[in-house]
């Protein structure tokens, strides 16, 4: 069996986690897409001035988008008055059905 060049080995003489050498070799994809990107530049026009500025979108992950909201009350009102017109007009926005469901959790904005 022919051995490895040096290059593949850090430090022969440290052991090495298979998690780090899985990291370095695989480093992350960037977690937000073009469409996660138009979703975020046009979150202000979709939800209004007053929403946009007590929400912030944290990331969105098959179909689901996640919004942290400042308080318990905007929650509730987002979740039962506007969530399916906010889905509606991002989806028009981007031409296909790209948001299937949001959650609103409280934090800081």
């Amino acid at each position: 069996m022919q051995e490895l060049p040096e290059r593949y080995f850090t430090n022969k003489k440290k052991v090495l986690r298979l998690g780090q050498l899985l990291k370095e070799l695989f480093p992350k994809k960037s977690l937000i897409d073009k469409n996660c990107q138009k979703v975020m530049s046009v979150w202000s026009e979709v939800v209004g001035d007053e929403i946009y500025k007590s929400t912030k979108i944290t990331g969105i992950k098959n179909g689901i988008m996640y919004v942290k909201v400042e308080s318990s009350t905007m929650i509730h009102y987002l979740t039962n008055f506007e969530k399916h017109t906010i889905i509606h007009k991002i989806n028009n926005v981007l031409g296909m059905k790209y948001i299937e469901d949001i959650r609103f959790m409280a934090g800081v904005t």
